[in-house]
C-alpha cells in the first residue's frame, strides 16, 4: 500500500492520512502511453459497468489487451490505477467546466455561472462516490491538508473557477477587496463540497445543497460590508 503522512509530531494524538496511490511510472514512449490509456479505458469502463470489486488484474488485463506484468509496471495496484483515472477525470473536468462557463449565453448573470459550475463539481463527487468510496474519502481528507497547506500542494481544479468567474462577469463583482473576496470563495468552493461528501454525503444528490452554496459564493463576490 502507498505510504502515510504524519500531520503532527509523534505521540497519543497523532493523526495518520494515507496518501493516495500513484503509478509506478509515467510512460514516456508513443508504445508506453497507448498501453497506459488503453488500461485506463478499460479500467473506466469495469468500474462503471460492473463496480469497483469486478476490477481485477486479470479481467483488466483481457479487457484491456495488455499482459499483466505490463500493468505492475506501471500500476502496481489496483488502487493506483483507479487513483490516475480519477486524476485525468479531474483534469477533464476543469476544461468542461471552464468551457461551459464561456459559452454561456450574453445575458447569463454571475450567479449562473457559480450555479453551472458547482452542479458540475457535486455532481462529479456523487459520481465518483458511487465508483470507489474509498478513494474518494482517502482523496478528500488528503486534498484537505493539501488545502491547509500541510503537504506538499498541487493544482485544483478550482483554483481556475473564481478567477474565470470573475473574468466572465467583471461588471458584477463590485466589492471593495477583490482579493479577499476571490480568497475566501475559493475556498469556500474547496472546502464546502468536500465536508458535504465526508460528513454528508446525501447532501450531494440534493438540488438545494448547490444553490446554497452558490448562494453564499454569490455574495461574498458581490457583497461590499460596511
Amino acid at each position: 500500500m502507498s505510504s502515510r503522512n504524519r500531520t503532527k509530531a509523534a505521540g497519543p494524538d497523532v493523526l495518520h492520512v494515507e496518501v493516495p496511490a500513484s503509478p509506478r511510472k509515467k510512460p514516456r514512449q508513443a508504445r508506453s502511453v497507448v498501453l497506459v490509456d488503453a488500461l485506463k479505458k478499460a479500467g473506466w469502463e469495469i468500474l462503471e459497468k460492473e463496480g469497483r470489486e469486478a476490477l481485477q488484474v486479470q479481467w483488466l488485463s483481457e479487457r484491456s489487451g495488455v499482459a499483466v506484468s505490463s500493468i505492475y509496471e506501471y500500476f502496481p495496484t489496483m488502487d493506483s490505477l483507479i487513483a490516475a483515472i480519477f486524476e485525468d477525470y479531474r483534469t477533464g473536468l476543469r476544461q468542461e467546466v471552464l468551457g461551459k462557463i464561456n459559452a454561456l449565453p450574453p445575458q447569463a448573470r454571475l450567479f449562473d455561472g457559480i450555479v453551472l459550475a458547482l452542479e458540475n463539481g457535486l455532481g462529479a463527487l456523487h459520481r465518483w462516490s458511487k465508483l470507489d468510496s474509498k478513494l474518494s474519502m482517502q482523496a478528500a481528507y488528503f486534498d484537505e491538508l493539501v488545502r491547509l497547506d500541510l503537504v506538499k500542494p498541487r493544482n485544483f481544479w478550482t483554483a481556475f473557477l473564481i478567477p474565470a468567474l470573475v473574468a466572465r462577469f467583471p461588471d458584477e463583482v463590485k466589492v471593495r477587496d477583490p482579493e479577499k473576496a476571490g480568497f475566501l470563495a475559493h475556498q469556500m468552493v474547496l472546502a464546502l463540497p468536500r465536508a458535504v461528501m465526508l460528513e454528508r454525503p446525501e447532501y450531494l444528490a440534493q438540488a438545494d445543497t448547490c444553490l446554497l452554496i452558490a448562494s453564499a459564493v454569490h455574495a461574498l463576490l458581490t457583497t461590499n460590508p460596511e
